[in-house]
């Protein structure tokens, strides 16, 4: 097998898909895509309602009563640009910038999450060279809000044994469980009244942001509770509007509030309540700019008492590192993010993220945190609750890769872990509890930011580790 070569085409294809719109609820074209690259290939495919596409390709020559194996990724990716960036995400390709050791995004996110893994699944349904027992590849659609193609998807049609997930982050690390997590809405409506004091502009920008769940132990400030905290310091605030994040599952790293306070030295009190947080060095290069907004029409407010509680909420829902894993080492047990605020014309948009891979200890923090929200006087809803994934101490998946990845590099021990973030395999698992799984991947930092990036060399020693491990399973 020339390795070069299988290498070569699996970059090709990430920027070919590259090409294609794909933000989350938008998977159509992609969608479209996988169809029609199946059917120039004769393969046997499915597409739902929901855009999910399965694929399927029959076995090598004498690999046929090996078992079969699922390989999954999913299709959609967060869209996150830089403020001054004029990309659409609906009709423009990203523009990738190649310096033949990484591949990044000009301005925006890259999308190796997941694109990678679906340019995986499509080197195996492809290349005719490399060993295959049958396999199933199973495209799934909005994960990066709440895994709802792995919910939604009927899987009747899978004769898997294993699973084979292609959404890691790590070429040395393989994932052998999840936390679970759910979105949780805190809405309003206020009344609003004429602004009488002077309007400020508080923005604040240049913070890292990262994943809500795997970064959200690296101690980076989210910007929603920055501003909060900031507005809290001073004097009769009155909101106008208050815009920070665009992903429950994004550590929010922009916030823009304009508001009306009676502090005079307002300079004074932002810089001295900035001083109280400690900043990570990803974090330094924070921006915090208020001024005064000259207005020539009417302005209106929301009133003190409704702004201090919108306030109150932001600070008093529990966020951040919440619990750390008594039973493993490092690992975050439970956690939540503010990743979205939106309060314009009267109207609030809360949304928080809770992860836990204990459903107890996330049901905890649930009630407490709707407590509070419900005496400060907001509506709570719910959506994209998905479960945890339990590690299967059996997994012959694991031994194999493993003695594979051993086999790849030199005898180096790769790690094996469970992580608190929410993986499509906890999804599946609930569906098909008898699948033994892993999921792996090539290195990609920076997830969900416009700093990702994809790590080619990684690409090389993953697909090399993955293709003798397959070939190593009966």
């Amino acid at each position: 097998m020339d390795l070069n070569e299988k290498y070569n085409k699996l970059i090709n294809f990430f920027k070919e898909i590259s090409k294609i719109p794909r933000n989350s609820k938008e998977e159509g074209k992609i969608a479209e895509y996988l169809c029609n690259f199946a059917a120039s290939r004769n393969l046997w495919y499915r597409k739902d309602e929901n855009n999910n596409v399965l694929i399927k390709k029959n076995a090598s020559k004498g690999y046929e009563n090996r078992k079969t194996i699922l390989f999954q990724a999913h299709t959609d990716m967060v869209c996150v640009k830089t403020e001054d960036s004029t990309h659409d995400f609906k009709n423009d390709e990203i523009e990738i910038i190649d310096d033949g050791e990484t591949l990044k995004a000009k301005n925006t996110t890259l999308g190796a999450d997941d694109g990678i893994g679906v340019a995986f699944l499509m080197l195996l349904l492809d290349d005719n060279d490399i060993n295959l027992p049958n396999i199933e590849c199973l495209f799934t659609t909005e994960e990066e809000i709440g895994m709802n193609g792995a919910r939604a998807f009927n899987y009747s049609d899978i004769e898997a044994s294993y699973l084979i997930n292609l959404d890691g982050e790590e070429e040395n690390t393989a994932i052998v469980g999840c936390a679970g997590g759910v979105s949780v809405n805190y809405t309003k409506e206020c009344n609003l009244e004429d602004a009488s004091d002077t309007v400020y502009e508080l923005n604040v920008t240049g913070l890292y942001g990262g994943h809500s769940g795997v970064d959200i132990d690296k101690g980076r400030i989210n910007s929603n509770y920055l501003v909060a905290r900031l507005l809290n310091e001073l004097s009769d605030v009155k909101i106008i509007s208050f815009v920070g994040g665009t992903k429950d599952n994004a550590i929010a790293n922009n916030t823009k509030a304009i508001f009306t306070t009676s502090t005079i030295e307002i300079d004074k009190t932002i810089n001295s309540a900035l001083c109280k947080f400690r900043f990570t060095k990803e974090d330094r290069n924070i921006k915090v700019e208020v001024k005064p907004v000259v207005t020539k029409n009417r302005v209106m407010c929301i009133n003190k008492e409704d702004s201090k509680n919108i306030l109150s909420l932001i600070i008093g829902l529990k966020q951040n590192v919440i619990e750390m894993s008594k039973d493993i080492k490092g690992l975050v047990e439970t956690s939540g993010n503010i990743g979205i605020v939106k309060i314009e014309e009267g109207k609030i948009f809360i949304v928080e993220s809770l992860r836990s891979s204990i459903d107890s200890k996330k049901e905890d923090i649930k009630i407490e945190n709707n407590n509070l929200a419900n005496k400060l006087g907001f509506n709570i809803t719910e959506e994209g609750s998905y479960p945890g994934w339990k590690y299967n101490p059996n997994s012959m998946l694991e031994k194999v890769y493993i003695d594979s990845y051993k086999e790849t590099h030199s005898g180096e021990e790769p790690i094996v872990c469970a992580i608190h973030a929410g993986v499509e395999c906890g999804m599946i698992y609930e569906k098909l509890p008898h699948l033994d799984m892993i999921s792996l991947g090539p290195d990609v930092k920076d997830v969900h930011t416009v700093n990702e990036t994809l790590y080619l060399e990684s690409c090389k020693k993953m697909l090399e580790t993955l293709v003798y491990m397959i070939d190593k399973l009966d």
